[in-house]
């Protein structure tokens, strides 16, 4: 659960880093003041800050080429049209996938997890949405 809750955090930041056109230093004090709000309202979440901070900062440094990965597993569709929360989320998962050991079936997972929590309606059609780019993006990333 810390591992599922930090993956949370990095798309809650990253979210907001590009709701925001945070740059640099300014979008890793993002992250840092959520985490200070946590601290001082002494939320009982249970996350790895540390993974977390890693997974932020590694999507961030990776942004543009992860972006251009999401760009050629899209159908006509452009990545400027994801919503926030949906980029930020499949963003994370390209990175997980392309970057990391992680299996990329638990990547897509743990994006689809999120994608219910925060980004889905009662419909499953952003879920569905979502498989559908990420089993994309895994075929790309494995080429």
């Amino acid at each position: 659960m810390r591992r599922h809750n930090a993956r949370i955090l990095a798309v809650l930041t990253l979210y907001n880093i590009d709701v925001s056109k945070l740059e640099g230093e300014d979008a890793i004090n993002c992250m840092d003041n959520i985490q200070s709000v946590e601290k001082e309202y002494e939320y009982q979440v249970d996350i790895d800050y540390d993974f977390s901070r890693s997974l932020i900062e590694n999507t961030l440094k990776n942004l543009n080429e992860i972006d251009e990965i999401i760009s050629k597993s899209l159908v006509k569709y452009t990545i400027d049209r994801l919503s926030y929360v949906d980029r930020a989320i499949i963003r994370l998962a390209t990175y997980e996938m392309k970057y990391t050991d992680l299996v990329k079936n638990v990547a897509i997972n743990e994006a689809l997890l999120i994608t219910r929590e925060y980004s889905n309606l009662d419909d499953d059609l952003q879920v569905k949405f979502n498989n559908r780019v990420l089993e994309s993006v895994a075929n790309n990333v494995s080429n």
